[in-house]
């Protein structure tokens, strides 16, 4: 049985919806506006924990820098070495720009291009460090490249594969939450990173202190396969960050640890044979009394090393450096 009916006409309907509407549509104009206009400050969209660094990392190495030496690579790079420490070791400024394993050698070209553009003379030295695992990819991601690409470009990023990104695009949601949320409010980190970081802020806090170096609070499982090789595309991609280096500037390139064990007992030979097809690659001083392996307890994953034991890893990338000192 029915209490009651409601009946609407248009007339009555069109105030309802039609603000709300005008509102929607005011806001996207105001984005967008605001963004070809440059009215607004520029994208920068560190909303989670991955981007937070990729962005922090992007915005040093086109920063003015007093380092001398940069390290680039992998996470194994970024979260295997303490610039600070390395810096005091070798008695110069380093700064590390270690990302993801998302990213490829090219987009190591590209970090050392913005460092070398934006420090004219200050580099002395490259170093190159890499996982093994890392090494048999084929190609980085393309949504982390364009990512990184758009931030030194200035451009907003958008992701119009689905069609909640294309609203997104559309209404100016991604240009507000890249341009004016990430700038205004700190986000929580998600996870071990949000015990460990607390905020996105709080993140790139501890790298800037860190000059770069960050650590990995997350312990997982060795887990994969440790079926090793040098991918076919790394040739040319290596080639390609041997030109980016500018001239009279010496590279290292070393292959971060493995977990022993888990790697098995002809690693050491076969990673050996990697490294010096690598170095050949990038016309690069091949880093060959790094250890290969490590036991499996000094890893928190596959790829990083505990945090006791980044010391003694920093002194030995520290030493094989200086073995190569003139």
């Amino acid at each position: 049985m029915k209490s009651h009916t409601c009946e609407f006409t248009a007339k009555a309907l069109a105030p309802l919806v039609g603000w709300p509407c005008v509102v929607v549509v005011a806001f996207a104009v105001l984005m967008h506006a605001g963004a070809s206009l440059r009215l607004l400050p520029a994208p920068r969209p560190t909303l989670d924990t991955e981007r937070t660094v990729l962005l922090h990392q992007a915005d040093a190495a086109q920063s003015t820098h007093d380092a001398e030496i940069v390290l680039l690579g992998d996470s194994s790079c970024l979260m295997n070495i303490s610039a600070r420490q390395l810096s005091t070791e070798l008695g110069r400024p380093v700064l590390n720009l270690g990302t993801f394993s998302f990213l490829d050698v090219n987009a190591h070209a590209s970090m050392l291009r913005q460092y070398a553009q934006a420090n004219p003379g200050k580099l002395r030295a490259v170093v190159l460090l890499m996982h093994a695992e890392s090494l048999r990819r084929l190609s980085a991601e393309p949504y982390y490249v364009e990512t990184l690409e758009n931030f030194w470009a200035g451009r907003d990023h958008f992701t119009t594969e689905t069609i909640a990104g294309q609203v997104n695009r559309a209404l100016g949601v991604d240009i507000f939450k890249g341009r004016l949320l990430s700038r205004a409010l700190p986000l929580p980190l998600g996870g071990a990173y949000g015990r460990r970081y607390g905020f996105t802020s709080d993140l790139e806090s501890a790298l800037t202190a860190e000059s770069g170096s960050a650590i990995d609070p997350d312990p997982q499982p060795l887990t994969g396969t440790a079926e090793y090789r040098l991918a076919p595309t790394l040739e040319k991609a290596s080639r390609n960050l041997r030109s980016a280096v500018p001239p009279a500037v010496t590279l290292f390139v070393g292959i971060t640890p493995a977990p022993e064990r888990f790697a098995g007992a002809r690693y050491p030979a076969q990673q050996a044979a990697m490294l010096r097809q690598w170095a050949d690659w990038l016309g690069a001083t091949a880093l060959t009394n790094l250890p290969p392996t490590l036991p499996d307890a000094d890893f928190v994953r596959t790829t990083h090393l505990s945090e006791n034991v980044i010391p003694a890893y920093t002194r030995s990338l520290a030493k094989a450096m200086d073995s190569h000192r003139q």
